[in-house]
């Protein structure tokens, strides 16, 4: 009898254990602003030893897209897997909770199962956007933290000569000071999220832990020690100065963010050499400030022990230009906004490999949820990425699909084709700004073709070549098809 009751006790006991294990935490690392820009995706000058070592965990996407190329619009897609329109998730300003209010966002879809769900820092760009979803929450806040002396001398001069108008002061565009990693606001959000996985380490409540940081987002500013890391000839300058040859004028992108809001950056024309170089060590030394915090992340969620029944992805919510085209900042549908860096480390899963099959943001949601073994919403437009976590060189998605505002594009492995539009009808939003909305007779301004497998710097504009006509009408008929699915309501049941 007692080894018949210790043999049940036994199978309870391992069953029970089991059952823990089969529900994965998951460690949804996001950042700001950061293209792939690593050593693991070919940037040889690269310092980033840990996401690097995060990338031999896993498996890395060489082509993720984000779905809509600016921080509110893409989070809020994102969080939702669902992809933005003419009238949803279309800027700075735009949150789910407005856009979207009935969606089921993952920090609610994770709690609704289950987990214990933590935003912090940056994870929707609207720290208050769902915010009763989230069982811990740690507002994030905005690249402002100057520690640099001579930073604080410039913004305090100019707060003398605009007493009235503080918020609009603009402030210097990068800083190194004598700080230790933890002084920055993405240092203390390490440090809150660490503080969180010791408190995890006994606990049999899985966990959805979103940790954002900005350090990627202008202003760059960081410790002395990582602009060390880079020496002049370790800098790489883009040969790419102009807009693609052949190019229509309304390509241009004017990188407002940069020439409106820091010391030094003209408001017309380009940079100055001595900026342009600043400019792209600063932000290489925000990805190795970055890769540093990340490190420390990992490394306590190893000491936890909870490393092993967890999935660890880490995103960027868009890419970066450093001069590319003449561009600086995002706000664009050429690559360097919309490429953007893509990595999943899952238990059971493959290790050290890297996958060319084209992945987009939205498919972030459905992933997430088949790995903890929810069912997602009908609604959501995503597709799962396990597939390709079993299987990295199998077939995905034939496309994808990216926005900004007017802009659109839709792009294969062979081809990459953009449209302008030319809107008739525009609402007013929360901010009184003039935004365009649908209309179903939206008319095409402008378009450009470029060939992904010859020219993947998009240098040449080849649409205009007759050789190309049946590409053309092939795409445009995709993206057509593509904004009339979106702007269709989304019914949430």
């Amino acid at each position: 009898m007692r080894i018949k009751y210790l043999i049940v006790s036994f199978c309870l006991i391992f069953s029970y254990s089991f059952s823990q294990k089969e529900k994965q935490n998951i460690l949804f690392i996001g950042v700001d602003d950061m293209r792939p820009l690593t050593n693991s995706y070919g940037h040889q000058q690269m310092k980033t030893p840990n996401i690097d070592k995060l990338a031999s965990q896993g498996v890395q996407f060489n082509q993720a897209y984000t779905n809509i190329a600016v921080c509110g619009a893409s989070r809020a897609s994102i969080l939702t897997g669902v992809r933005g329109s003419q009238s949803r998730f279309v800027s700075y300003y735009s949150r789910a909770d407005e856009d979207l209010p009935d969606a089921i966002d993952l920090a609610k879809i994770f709690k609704n199962n289950g987990y214990k769900t933590f935003s912090i820092g940056k994870i929707y760009h609207h720290g208050e956007d769902n915010i009763e979803n989230w069982d811990f929450f740690r507002p994030f806040q905005h690249q402002k933290d100057y520690k640099n002396p001579k930073s604080l001398l410039q913004i305090k001069e100019r707060d003398e000569y605009h007493p009235t108008n503080k918020n609009q002061i603009k402030t210097p565009p990068f800083e190194y000071a004598d700080v230790d990693d933890y002084a920055y606001n993405d240092g203390r959000v390490t440090k809150t999220a660490i503080q969180n996985l010791k408190k995890l380490k006994d606990s049999k409540e899985p966990f959805f832990m979103a940790v954002g940081y900005i350090s990627t987002h202008l202003p760059f500013i960081q410790p002395t020690k990582y602009k060390n890391l880079y020496r002049d000839k370790d800098l790489v300058f883009s040969d790419l100065r102009t807009i693609p040859e052949n190019a229509p004028a309304r390509a241009v992108h004017e990188w407002t963010e940069l020439r409106n809001a820091y010391l030094d950056i003209p408001q017309t024309g380009p940079v100055s050499p001595k900026m342009e170089k600043d400019l792209i060590r600063a932000y290489y030394s925000t990805v190795s400030y970055l890769d540093s915090l990340i490190g420390k992340l990992l490394s306590a969620l190893d000491d936890t022990g909870l490393r092993d029944n967890t999935t660890i992805i880490f995103w960027s919510d868009h890419g970066f230009f450093l001069g590319e085209h003449g561009f600086w900042c995002k706000h664009h549908t050429f690559q360097e906004a919309i490429h953007v860096p893509l990595i999943i480390s899952s238990p059971g899963k493959k290790k050290d490999y890297k996958t060319e099959a084209l992945v987009e943001y939205i498919d972030i949601y459905p992933t997430l949820c088949e790995i903890a073994g929810i069912e997602p919403p009908k609604y959501i437009h995503g597709k799962s990425m396990v597939p390709l976590l079993d299987n990295p060189n199998q077939q995905f998605k034939n496309e994808i699909y990216s926005r900004y505002q007017f802009r659109e594009v839709v792009q294969d492995h062979e081809f990459s084709y953009h449209e302008i539009l030319n809107y008739n009808k525009f609402y007013t939003d929360r901010e009184g700004n003039e935004k365009p909305t649908y209309d179903s007779d939206v008319k095409i301004a402008d378009y450009m073709l470029f060939d992904m497998k010859n020219d993947v710097n998009q240098s040449v504009d080849i649409s205009k070549n007759s050789e190309y006509e049946f590409y053309i009408q092939k795409y445009s008929e995709k993206l057509k098809k593509m904004r009339d699915f979106t702007n269709q309501p989304i019914i949430i049941k």
